[in-house]
């Protein structure tokens, strides 16, 4: 019988009799939304959320930031009708159920503020370094991942013998619910998050013009 390899690039690995992936390419494929896919770090969120965090502050009494947090309130809404139907015996979708309830877990727990602007910062990751999503899905994903970060309540223990410290790892969403959650997310704020990658944008786009005057300017001087 012939040997079945993974079908991620640069991967010779051996697979399951009807798998595509291996088992490092399969977990990561559904952890993350792609076998390819890394995880975005805290610490790869930093910069854009600061960023944000700026634009926030240059435009204090916009009428937008509220309207954001009433959209993100109308998700919680949302997630907790979700949860009275499953209580009253209406048939429902398990994966919604699933992300109703991290969404009410996140806005027990953290500010509305910092749920919003985390995920401005993931659209503006994605517009600065594109090439750190593999897929629309895995952006997703990592979305889920993120907000579900802000919380410790997601995070679980374990003691390393071979370290000799206790480590922490997040429970996982199923991919279904992981992607119901962040798609609640993106109708909610993801025309806020767009037009800011826009402003940012040409932001951008208005230093590089006029460093590029400065410099020929300096250029024809005699």
């Amino acid at each position: 019988m012939a040997v079945r390899t993974c079908r991620a690039p640069g991967c010779g690995a051996r697979t399951s009799r009807y798998g595509k992936f291996c088992s490092t390419h399969r977990s990561r494929s559904r952890r993350h939304g792609h076998p390819e896919q890394r995880a975005i770090t805290k610490a790869d969120l930093a910069p854009y959320l600061r960023l944000v965090g700026a634009r926030v502050a240059k435009n204090a009494t916009s009428p937008v930031w509220a309207h954001c947090t009433d959209r993100w309130q109308a998700v919680v809404e949302h997630a907790n009708r979700v949860l009275i139907a499953f209580e009253r015996g209406q048939p429902g979708y398990r994966h919604e159920r699933i992300a109703a309830r991290e969404v009410i877990k996140l806005a027990d727990h953290v500010s509305s503020t910092e749920v919003i602007e985390t995920t401005f910062a993931l659209f503006l990751l994605e517009d600065h370094q594109p090439r750190r999503f593999r897929s629309d899905a895995s952006f997703r994903m990592q979305l889920a991942r993120r907000l579900r970060g802000l919380t410790h309540l997601n995070a679980g223990t374990w003691y390393n013998h071979r370290t000799g410290k206790v480590q922490r790892a997040y429970r996982e969403l199923t991919p279904r619910a992981a992607l119901t959650f962040a798609s609640w997310v993106i109708d909610a704020l993801g025309a806020v998050g767009a037009a800011l990658v826009r402003m940012e944008r040409e932001e951008q786009e208005a230093k590089r013009c006029q460093a590029n005057s400065l410099a020929e300017a300096l250029e024809a001087l005699n």
